[in-house]
């Protein structure tokens, strides 16, 4: 059941976050091909005037993309799940559990889909002048190992990345999580909604703070020892476990046993 609710899921979102996704392949590859131009062309006056365009153009678009594709994907779970089409949802034979992780994954490749691409996007765009990308390529390396204080593993690197796995599966749940919360309240559901996802979110930044402090204070104020990579990693790791289990168990208790489509 559960790979028919994603299959489900995939087919009601994949024609407008796919042309969302090729928006920004070809803005890139006009911004990358404009970026080439301007350093083969002696007109600097025009081609100036034109990159400068594209560039705005291409940026906008990175924007709206990003902004696009994560509004479209709360309001997909939010009229999907106690929206009109949560009446035929919820009527289904289908476990509570099943619903709550086919549209977290769905989501979550989407998201995943749509930062990637951005990312490359700008690393193809600098890559398109060879001197920029070299450059960057090399500050980052350096900036990294400062701030590390060590040579990155291969291994450091590997779960950084499931580090931010689990990180970005933690942002998608909130929102689930909030959009749940919301639903308690007998008026203005959307507005109690945001106000949970403010409130969660201060809180998560009071704690964050009091986390950086507090390493400060263990490091005798050493941001060398605090950003290194070899532990923050597992930081960041246990905190988006713990926020995916979190969120994930109040999405699943306001669904199974304080569900209102009123």
């Amino acid at each position: 059941m559960l790979g028919k609710l994603m299959k489900y899921e995939w087919k009601a979102t994949w024609k407008l976050l796919l042309a969302a996704n090729l928006l920004t392949v070809v803005m890139t590859i006009l911004a990358a091909g404009m970026v080439h131009v301007m350093e083969s062309s002696n007109d600097y006056g025009m081609m100036d005037f034109v990159a400068v365009m594209v560039i705005l153009t291409y940026v906008a678009s990175m924007f709206a993309v990003y902004v696009g594709t994560a509004i479209f994907l709360i309001h997909r779970f939010y009229t999907s799940t106690y929206g009109d089409q949560g009446y035929l949802l919820h009527t289904l034979p289908v476990d509570t559990h099943h619903i709550i992780i086919a549209k977290t994954l769905v989501s979550a490749i989407w998201v995943g889909i749509s930062v990637a691409l951005i990312y490359l996007s700008v690393i193809v765009l600098f890559a398109s002048s060879e001197d920029v990308f070299l450059s960057m390529m090399e500050g980052m390396v350096d900036t990294i190992e400062y701030l590390s204080g060590e040579k990155i593993t291969a291994f450091t690197m590997i779960m950084t990345l499931v580090a931010g796995i689990f990180s970005m599966f933690a942002r998608v749940l909130k929102i689930g999580a909030c959009i749940s919360l919301g639903q308690l309240s007998s008026n203005h559901k959307l507005m109690v909604s945001f106000a949970w996802y403010v409130g969660i979110y201060l809180v998560e930044r009071i704690f964050q703070g009091l986390y950086f402090l507090i390493q400060l204070a263990i490091n005798d104020h050493s941001y060398v020892d605090y950003f290194s990579y070899n532990t923050q990693w597992e930081i960041t790791l246990m905190a988006g476990i713990v926020s995916c289990v979190v969120f994930y168990v109040l999405t699943w208790y306001v669904m199974s046993r304080k569900l209102n489509l009123d």
